[in-house]
């Protein structure tokens, strides 16, 4: 993990160094602060000539103000370079998720991942802050302390170095064996419940109306408990550390003052210095003081990096092997996609086996069958969410796994029965299909689905997840972003499931007149217009039943006319 995040610091060798030379300024000008103060009150107490205190006090002055000055900047420069790391950290995070296979996403739960890209990144880019900086700080503090006092007098040197490795050393140690588990316990009682209340929230309503609440209040409780309890030993033991390291801090100025002593009076060291030698080491502390927290950290942020680790650990980049010709083709012209003995599975599930078909460009296709016959997996397949587990893919007669994954999805434009909507205005979930969609394009697109009603509203939100859209005006607000993305391939499943047949009809019909040439995959359990699909694909228990023309299956395939007899049945009431 820090070799990771001396990576991205490497980066930006110029705000790093400036950033330890601030932290370092900051506490160099405390020390100037203090000392000078002691002389000034020491030297006060002689009654000298105003005149001959003019240069201490000068001094006071200046290092009171550069020690807020320099703390300012030190801050400004530092969460500069922090922020910068998060951007570089998150990006990169976000990269590999954007190639992860669907079925490693589907794994994991919405909560899990958020916590991942939040929480977890958040406490890898505090790592500078609070451990980096912080170690390295306190080794040139208490280096140049001791060069300084080992010039007065060589026990006084060694003497404070000993209390600066018992309190930087073996403080920070005893922290880190009182707190060792809590970083993981800590982050799995976040990560929990965060998930949970991921989850929970978007059916809160629902879970309320059907008389859960006392169930999720106690479960809620739970989790914080835990987290509560955690975080309270946490804070104990921090209390605890902070306080043996004042203790060690105030020791360490109780020394230098009796070691001191005697040098001025063997007239080793003049009377006015005691005081500015004494507050000096008493200063020079705050150096040591946030390491115990830092090592504590650690824990906690090694551990953030590995459960960051473990989401990609067993994934490698699906974009590693890409052809650069082969996605040029697909780019350049409509794809005519080949599946070749295709079968995949869940778990050991099996649920398509030796599937092949061609989508012409240019052609319509339906797939029908019964539910859990693999029509859905079909898609995601050629959307590469999945990868198949025997046979092949391919576009042009290339293999899928060798064309660009970000290039072959932009030739699609998919409407799944899942439609997500953002919680944004209208207009940005619709510029998603097309970022450079005109108002007036836009307000087509809303048309053409049957969301006219809509177009004078492009400024409103419908809530998150669409909530104020029954489920048919969500499946076609996706139809509207499909007509206006660039894709050449549309692929819709399950379109009309929660329309009415007016709105159906009146989709379909809209369907028909804006496919121009571009190619249709159509899975539906609705036999309506069949006639005008060029080919027709029937799974069952993830086999192809058949496959032909709507004339042709109806009279030569049972599978077929069974299915479609009784679909009509359901349609007529």
């Amino acid at each position: 993990m820090v070799r990771n995040l001396i990576g991205y610091l490497k980066e930006h060798k110029g705000l790093s160094l400036l950033a330890l030379l601030l932290a370092t300024g900051t506490i160099v000008a405390g020390i100037g602060l203090m000392s000078t103060s002691g002389y000034l009150i020491s030297r006060s107490a002689q009654r000298p000539m105003i005149v001959d205190l003019f240069m201490v006090t000068a001094a006071v002055r200046f290092f009171g103000i550069s020690r807020a000055v320099v703390r300012y900047f030190e801050r400004v420069v530092a969460h500069d370079l922090t922020f910068r790391v998060l951007l570089k950290i998150r990006t990169a995070f976000y990269r590999q998720l954007d190639a992860f296979p669907q079925k490693w996403m589907q794994a994991r739960r919405p909560g899990e991942l958020l916590t991942g890209m939040i929480t977890d990144i958040e406490n890898i880019q505090n790592a500078y802050l609070r451990i980096i900086s912080p170690v390295v700080v306190a080794l040139i503090i208490c280096t140049l302390s001791c060069l300084l006092l080992l010039y007065i007098d060589p026990l006084l040197s060694f003497s404070i170095m000993l209390i600066y490795l018992i309190n930087g050393l073996l403080v920070p140690m005893l922290a880190v064996h009182l707190s060792r588990g809590t970083g993981r316990t800590n982050l799995e009682s976040t990560g929990k419940l965060k998930v949970f209340l991921t989850d929970i929230v978007p059916g809160l309503h629902d879970l309320f109306w059907l008389k859960k609440k006392e169930l999720i209040s106690n479960e809620f409780r739970q989790h914080e408990e835990k987290l509560f309890r955690v975080q309270s030993y946490n804070a104990n033991t921090s209390g605890l550390v902070e306080g043996i390291q004042s203790l060690l801090t105030n020791m360490g100025m109780f020394t230098a003052l009796l070691l001191a002593i005697p040098l001025v009076l063997n007239n080793q060291l003049q009377g006015v210095m005691l005081a500015a030698v004494t507050l000096g080491v008493l200063s020079s502390f705050e150096a040591v003081q946030g390491l115990a927290t830092a090592f504590i950290q650690y824990e906690k942020t090694t551990e953030a990096a590995s459960r960051l680790a473990s989401y990609t650990a067993d994934n490698q980049s699906m974009t590693a092997r890409t052809s650069k010709s082969a996605t040029e083709r697909l780019l350049n012209k409509q794809p005519e996609i080949s599946f070749n003995q295709v079968s995949f599975a869940y778990d050991h599930l099996h649920v398509l086996e030796q599937i092949s078909f061609n989508l012409k460009p240019g052609s319509k296709t339906a797939i029908v069958g019964p539910s859990g016959s693999g029509k859905s997996t079909i898609i995601n397949l050629l959307t590469r969410f999945w990868e198949p587990m025997a046979g092949k893919i391919t576009a042009h007669g290339v293999d899928y796994s060798c064309i660009d994954q970000k290039s072959l999805r932009s030739a699609l434009s998919v409407v799944t029965q899942d439609t997500y909507i953002f919680n944004r205005s209208i207009r940005e979930n619709l510029l998603i299909a097309d970022p450079n969609a005109t108002d007036e394009k836009l307000v087509k697109a809303l048309h053409m689905a049957g969301l006219g009603f809509l177009s004078g509203e492009l400024d409103t939100t419908r809530g998150a997840s669409g909530i104020k859209l029954s489920g048919g005006e969500r499946q076609l607000f996706a139809l509207s972003r499909a007509l206006l993305a660039p894709g050449r391939i549309w692929i819709f499943d399950e379109l009309s499931a929660n329309m009415d047949p007016l709105t159906e009809r009146r989709v379909l019909d809209s369907l028909w007149h804006t496919l121009e040439e571009r190619t249709l995959l159509m899975i539906t359990h609705r036999f309506l217009d069949m006639e005008k699909m060029d080919q027709i694909l029937v799974l069952q228990q993830g086999k192809l039943a058949g496959i032909g023309k709507h004339h042709e299956l109806l009279f030569n395939n049972d599978v077929y006319a069974t299915m479609y007899r009784q679909n009509m049945q359901i349609l007529r009431g």
